[in-house]
């Protein structure tokens, strides 16, 4: 469906202006209905995590982009939510717009689509908000409604950004990331004709908005639970992620493709934001020409009674975490993160300078500490199979060999039934049907030909795993305890990768990792499936698998500061054949592409100025590791003063760094990462870009250094160093 202002996702960003004088705010967050208890609507679903959304989005706006509560509005309660208080704010919010105003709008809670036999989309529905009153009024919020608002908005010269987190938000259903128990912000609404004509919408982003949508419209939006508790929408948390990231002069664009990866890692099924802007819109910051002093991340003293225990109005919303540090003005007194509370407060204690702070000072964060434990989380049955369990799952596997049915993998597509270990028992387990117990034994060959007659198809394998032996159970435990990248956990918990078993076509057993909801890539997850399989005999192996996979999460994910010294290139494959450049995304068969970096005007123009070393290495699916460039594998020819300098002494626009048909795209296709460091300081180690004996290597600890670098001098303005990763899929010519 084409929908030219998507209702539920609007993140249109401000155009920049140097006489925006105000900022204003309009943000909605709907946890709770009215008459949601009572019997005739049992089956009515409160949200969790709709107005925490809101008030995380309220406090980031406060403490790192400039708005001032007296501009701000948070709606929140059932009372403020009714669908006349939403257009009494809306009204008021026109209001006091003027001409280069910035306005940010947004919503969080349940979405619909009601149908109206006379509207002009070609589905015949609209998509709506649901506003707390909804199950006494009847009445929804209308996109078109919605969209008239907007428009009004910036036609007075708003600069607008609107974000709607709720379902069918691209033209879903919200709620840890734990793909179970996702939760839905969508209400079913099958009985509603509205019936009327509208005039056609006027599209917003014509007059220069820029329009995020949280999903596709025939898609869900999820809500999850975090790692402290709290419930989200998935698509704002990845959003609060990115903002918490990312530098104020950071481009709408650069933005987005943060929040793409972090919902990419965690494999959320079906929710691809929608990003609708003109290619020049998309360049500049979020919010305008960000560069007055009040930018960047502070935070306000609650209470400063005593020297170790400083309250804080700021904590898990903007990105602050145990470890972190704020300094307060040419004193420089330095408080440290000790301990979050709530959706958006910190304790911490004065670590240098004497206690002259007072309720209401502003502390600016002048150093992040990393997200915890980023590690890979990886998890094995709990205790190790007998040598008789052993034995009978063996004779079991020569049977199913014999008989032509054995699947060596749970992805085979002919699976039709996998013999699982859970807990104490074992069970079958069908595609679309609860699992049928086998008790604690290991199944007879009598059971599963019973089975197999009854349940399965012709031409449908069966996939026996074999949880690990004592020995395996034990090494890998042994190998893995303590491990800077990896970490072990139970079955109950939320894993990356779970261990695996099998006997091959030879009856030999073999163990692989394989990871948690996978579907053959056909996501385009950039962690592969399934490692390989290696013997009981090279278990060691398996461990060096698990501390690769590790490395390779700990680049994906590693929280990257935000880019303050605006440094001003960019990476991209460029097509041989026409030349166009390709940022993210497919690259079609039978092309070839080469690499180059380019600049960015609006980071250029706020430069420090400081050249620094390149280093661009490809991060494959399968877990391998190479670096590209420098191509001769030494850390020379790669600093930007002498590669992006022409004669004159000029940056130049676009630099290749390889020759033109580098990379070829031919079948099987991949997802891979191609990742581009840029430093401050030289890496005359290439060797830590390379994935083959990272784990074994003591060297890893330069990087380290370099990563963890915050500055160790007086002041410290920016970091000295930026990654930036970049998700390419191979696609066929259809």
């Amino acid at each position: 469906m084409k929908f030219l202002v998507p209702f539920f996702l609007f993140c249109s960003l401000f155009t920049s202006s140097l006489f925006a004088v105000e900022k204003h705010a309009l943000i909605i967050g709907i946890d709770s209905y009215m008459d949601s208890n009572k019997a005739r609507f049992a089956e009515w679903q409160n949200l969790d995590g709709a107005v925490n959304d809101a008030t995380s989005i309220y406090n980031i706006l406060k403490a790192k982009y400039g708005f001032s509560s007296k501009n701000m509005k948070l709606l929140t309660s059932e009372k403020s939510t009714t669908k006349k208080s939403i257009q009494k704010n809306f009204d008021a919010l026109i209001k006091k717009v003027a001409k280069g105003d910035q306005v940010f709008v947004y919503y969080a809670g349940h979405g619909a689509q009601i149908s109206n036999s006379k509207f002009y989309e070609a589905d015949k529905k609209h998509e709506a908000i649901v506003p707390s009153d909804v199950l006494r009024t009847g009445e929804y919020l209308l996109d078109v409604e919605i969209n008239n608002y907007l428009y009004q908005v910036t036609q007075k010269g708003g600069e607008l950004v609107v974000v709607f987190d709720n379902c069918f938000s691209g033209s879903g259903t919200r709620g840890k990331i734990d793909i179970e128990e996702l939760k839905s912000r969508y209400v079913p609404v099958d009985d509603i004709d509205v019936n009327q004509e509208f005039p056609l919408s006027k599209s917003i982003v014509d007059e220069g908005a820029l329009v995020v949508s949280a999903a596709q419209d025939y898609q869900l939006a999820k809500e999850y639970k975090d790692s402290r508790g709290q419930s989200h929408g998935v698509f704002t948390y990845s959003l609060m992620k990115a903002l918490q990231m990312s530098s104020v002069h950071e481009s709408a664009d650069d933005i987005f493709k943060r929040v793409n990866s972090i919902i990419l890692y965690n494999s959320v099924p079906r929710q691809d934001p929608v990003v609708e802007a003109t290619e020049e819109r998309l360049s500049r910051p979020l919010f305008g020409k960000v560069a007055d002093a009040k930018q960047g991340v502070h935070v306000a003293v609650i209470d400063a009674e005593a020297k170790f225990k400083i309250t804080l109005d700021g904590g898990a919303a903007i990105g602050l975490v145990p470890g972190a540090e704020l300094t307060y003005g040419e004193d420089e007194i330095v408080v440290k993160v000790t301990r979050l509370f709530g959706v958006n407060g910190c304790y911490g204690e004065i670590i240098k300078g004497e206690n002259k702070l007072e309720e209401g000072y502003l502390l600016k964060v002048t150093k992040w500490a990393p997200f915890s434990p980023n590690r890979l989380k990886v998890t094995m049955t709990d205790i190790g199979i007998t040598t008789i369990e052993e034995q009978g799952l063996k004779e079991l596997a020569v049977y199913l060999n014999d008989e032509g049915i054995m699947a060596y993998s749970p992805l085979d597509a002919k699976v039709g039934m996998i013999i699982h270990k859970n807990g104490k028992n074992y069970e079958a387990i069908f595609n679309g049907r609860n699992p049928v117990s086998l008790g604690s034994k290991v199944p007879s060959i009598s059971k599963i030909e019973s089975l197999k007659k009854k349940d399965l198809e012709a031409g449908e394998l069966i996939y026996l795993e074999i949880p690990p032996t004592t020995k395996v159970f034990q090494s890998i435990q042994g190998d893995l305890s303590a491990q800077p990248k990896v970490e072990l956990v139970k079955e109950s918990d939320v894993y990356d990768y779970r261990l695996i078993g099998r006997y091959n076509e030879n009856n030999q057993l073999e163990y692989a990792w394989l990871r948690a909801h996978a579907h053959n890539n056909t996501n385009h997850n950039p962690f592969p499936d399934e490692t390989m399989w290696k013997s009981e005999d090279k278990v060691y192996v398996i461990s060096d698998f698990a501390k690769r996979l590790g490395n390779m999460k700990g680049w994906l994910v590693t929280n990257v500061p935000a880019n303050e010294a605006n440094f001003p290139y960019k990476f991209g494959l460029q097509k041989e054949s026409d030349q166009i450049l390709v940022k993210e995304g497919a690259l079609i068969e039978g092309e070839k592409y080469g690499m180059v970096i380019y600049k960015d005007p609006n980071l250029f123009e706020k430069w420090n100025g400081n050249d620094r070393y390149l280093y661009i290495f490809l991060l494959e699916s399968n877990g391998e590791m190479t670096l590209l460039f420098p191509a001769n594998g030494v850390a020379v020819e790669n600093f930007t003063e002498q590669i992006c300098q022409d004669k004159k002494g000029n940056y130049k626009d676009k630099i290749a760094l390889s020759d033109s048909d580098l990379i070829s795209i031919e079948p099987p296709f991949t997802t891979d990462n191609i990742l581009m460091l840029s430093s401050k300081a030289i890496i005359t180690d290439t060797s830590i870009f390379e994935q083959k004996g990272v784990s074994e290597r003591g060297e890893q600890a330069a990087l380290d250094d370099i990563l963890n670098e915050t500055g160790r001098g007086k002041k410290k303005d920016a970091a000295n160093w930026y990654l930036e990763r970049h998700t390419y899929f191979g696609e066929g010519i259809k």
